[in-house]
C-alpha cells in the first residue's frame, strides 16, 4: 500500500488511535497480537519503503 492511500483512508478517522493486528502462529486458537502505531522507524530510500513502529498492547 502507498503512503498517500493509507493517509487518505486513516484522514477519514482523524480522532481515533491507530493499531496493528497480526496472528502469530496457531495452537487451538489463533494468537493475534496488538501493538499500538507509535511512528516511523525506519525509512528504505532504495526500495522506497516505510517501516512504522509500534509498542505491544
Amino acid at each position: 500500500m502507498k503512503a498517500k492511500d493509507l493517509a487518505e483512508k486513516l484522514l477519514e478517522y482523524q480522532d481515533f488511535d491507530v493499531q496493528f493486528n497480526f496472528t502469530d502462529g496457531f495452537s487451538k486458537f489463533p494468537n493475534v497480537r496488538h501493538f499500538k502505531v507509535t511512528g516511523i522507524s525506519d525509512i528504505g530510500h532504495s526500495d522506497k519503503v516505510l517501516i512504522l513502529d509500534g509498542e505491544e498492547d
